[in-house]
């Protein structure tokens, strides 16, 4: 076995420099078991010192092989940051025929505003491969890449026009025009060649390491919660290619306005395409872009629950610079969680499996088709917003919130996933305005439902087909519904009825046609707020419709997106009688604010009840996480159960048997728990 699949990684990157004896005390104390050794430039493997960003001792060539074993002795694998993305602007121009090029012809100078970019197409690609070579003799045990990617208006280089002429047979199209016309097969194509390119780029670089040493570890720095045409990383490209599927989940950016559950979506998200690979959460200990600050213990806290989880590893970046033993609280915190992760490693890796019984859908393919996606502000990208209603990660992450404050286990996938589970692995799924679904995974949602599998959909779930509308849904069976109308909004003050009450309606609407059974209807729209009392209108907004065995309830308008920025209680009370009622239940706790996330893992031996605590002030970033008393659970299980554990709190729990189900009582959960529950061997 891989040793990065021996054990839990928990991986330290420091950016201030050491001497090689205080770095491996820092290293020991963080309870670290692999590090990355950072400070290298994409194509000067021993950069000068005013390239660092950083002070300190800058380790150099000759004190590689004393770093290693100094390292090897207390238990931590180096793997090597090789910077493949970001290229200081003076060597760049000495090799005008790598840089990557713009749309306007020029070359790229604004990576980080300030450095340019080398194309995976180009010549570049042998000096890389050199310097591969050159790092594993020294004896690293892995090479991380950070990129390589494209950017939302390159390549144009030659290299880039010359073989894409001579895959698709005509010139090589501009690539932010396309993004307004995506219905154009052109659009699919240089989606397709640049995470081919990069896709090629990995193999060749594997090729080259594994030829030298087979046991050197090599990933790189992959795809989060966001589309894959800006940069041209395909997860599911790259892990074919790659060893560890890895994404910058806890990268947080100026005001924390970006998701709470970023990281454990993004750990979630990853597993889905790993195939069985590990994951790993890169989470930058700062508030990112000032890189010389350190976020508080609470922000870190929450890195490591949501991470461990939810089946990643932890990457975590401290960046001040200085010595990180300065910073007591958030260096107690580091150690806390290694060393809980050291010491009971089976929860994390001892070959568990989820329990959950719901699975969210995010739309990955439909974030790179749809014009209402936008693309996320990451250290790779600006910030874009959609152009049109619809935006694809408000209303995943609406419903990801509603799952989580009802305290309801769930997993996450990509679309392509469906096809890999299972029909009677979940008893939901839902679909967050997955607009882009292919044949075959209709297919199988059609088998899964008439099986009697349920589905909650919302707004234009299966409308396109990659970019092109469809006048049909194609799961319009499914749902009960016939044709596709006008979208409608934005609804600024308007309203729904259901069930004789007027409550909010979503930002944007759909008209539909229907044979289902019309659940609620959308207010005649108002001209102003104060205009007069709503009325009813015709058009259906939850529609409920039976499907063989199963059932399909579908939402004509973004309830997820209103969720995310509005959290209106209402939807929320909604949301949770469907999933109650569409899939069984498998945990139910009391005397628990809504703020507790749960997941519950199982393998052999045990079952595994996670509790991420998420209470805290009402700010961002968090300081303190705020302990929550008493809670009283319900675990639902036809299981022999041994006895019931407290592995953060280190004690054992009382119990209660009952049919079907165990009860007991958690005194105290303070930043985390995790419940062991043993099962009696039969």
């Amino acid at each position: 076995m891989e040793w990065w699949k021996k054990e839990p990684l928990r991986v330290i990157e420091i950016a201030h420099g050491y001497e090689i004896n205080e770095k491996m005390k820092v290293l020991k104390e963080l309870n670290a078991n692999m590090e990355h050794l950072t400070r290298y430039n994409a194509s000067e493997l021993f950069p000068s010192e005013e390239f660092s960003l950083h002070s300190g001792i800058l380790l150099k060539p000759d004190d590689f092989d004393k770093y290693l074993k100094e390292a090897h002795t207390i238990g931590v694998k180096v793997v090597f940051y090789y910077n493949v993305h970001a290229v200081n602007i003076q060597y760049a121009k000495k090799r005008p025929d790598w840089q990557q090029i713009c749309e306007d012809g020029k070359a790229i100078d604004n990576v980080y505003e300030t450095y340019s970019s080398f194309c995976v197409n180009s010549g570049w690609r042998n000096e890389v491969f050199e310097m591969l070579k050159k790092i594993c003799k020294f004896g690293f045990d892995g090479i991380f890449y950070d990129g390589p990617i494209f950017f939302a208006n390159t390549c144009y280089c030659e290299s880039c026009k010359r073989l894409f002429k001579g895959k698709y047979g005509y010139q090589l199209p501009q690539k932010t025009s396309l993004s307004k016309d995506r219905e154009n097969s052109q659009w699919k194509d240089i989606i397709e060649f640049q995470s081919d390119a990069i896709e090629r780029f990995l193999e060749d670089s594997n090729n080259v390491i594994k030829s030298v040493n087979p046991s050197v570890l090599f990933y790189m720095n992959c795809n989060t919660l966001a589309p894959t045409w800006p940069t041209g990383r395909n997860n599911r490209k790259i892990i074919r290619k790659t060893d560890i599927l890895g994404a910058e989940g806890g990268f947080l950016y100026y005001g924390l306005n970006e998701p709470i559950y970023k990281p454990g979506a993004t750990a979630k998200f990853l597993n889905s395409q790993a195939y069985g690979k590990p994951a790993v959460v890169f989470c930058a200990g700062k508030q990112c872009p000032w890189n010389f600050s350190i976020l508080p213990k609470g922000e870190i806290t929450l890195f490591y629950t949501q991470t461990i989880t939810h089946g990643a590893n932890v990457w975590l970046a401290l960046c001040v610079d200085e010595d990180v033993r300065k910073y007591k609280q958030q260096v107690n915190i580091i150690k806390r969680f290694n060393k809980f992760i050291k010491e009971n490693p089976s929860p994390f890796i001892d070959n568990t499996s989820s329990c959950a019984k719901t699975l969210l859908i995010f739309p990955q393919r439909s974030l790179d088709f749809y014009e209402g996606s936008s693309v996320p502000l990451t250290d790779f990208t600006k910030e874009i917003k959609g152009e049109k209603a619809g935006n694809l990660i408000e209303e995943f992450y609406g419903f990801y919130d509603s799952l989580v404050r009802v305290h309801i286990p769930f997993d996450v996938s990509d679309e392509e996933g469906i096809l890999n589970i299972e029909n009677d692995k979940y008893d939901l799924i839902i679909f967050p305005n997955a607009v882009s679904l292919a044949d075959k995974e209709v297919e199988k949602i059609e088998g899964f439902v008439k099986d009697g599998g349920n589905i909650i959909s919302s707004f234009e779930t299966s409308s396109h087909n990659y970019g092109k509308r469809l006048e049909k849904f194609k799961l319009g069976k499914i749902l009960g519904i016939d044709d596709i109308g006008k979208i409608f909004g934005p609804l600024r003050w308007d309203s729904i009825f259901i069930d004789g009450k007027i409550i909010f309606s979503p930002e944007y609407g759909i008209e539909i046609k229907t044979k289902g059974k019309i659940i609620s209807y959308f207010a005649k729209p108002l001209p102003g707020s104060y205009s007069k009392r709503p009325e009813i209108s015709e058009i259906p907004f939850i529609v409920e419709n039976k499907y063989g065995k199963g059932k399909s309830i579908y939402f004509a308008g973004t309830i997820g997106s209103s969720i995310y920025k509005y959290h209106f209680p209402e939807y929320y009370k909604l949301l949770s009688s469907f999933y109650n009622s569409l899939s069984r239940k498998i945990l139910e706790i009391e005397n628990a604010p809504t703020s507790l996330e749960i997941s519950i893992r199982e393998n052999e031996k045990f079952y595994y009840i996670y509790f991420i605590n998420f209470t805290s002030e009402m700010k961002r970033p968090i300081e303190e996480i705020m302990p929550i008393r008493d809670i009283k659970v319900k675990f639902f299980t036809n299981s022999k159960i041994g006895d019931v554990y407290s592995l953060w709190n280190k004690e054992k729990l009382t119990f209660k048997k009952a049919k079907g189900k165990i009860i007991f009582n958690i005194p105290i959960i303070k930043e985390y728990e995790i419940i062991r529950v043993k099962k009696e061997e039969k």
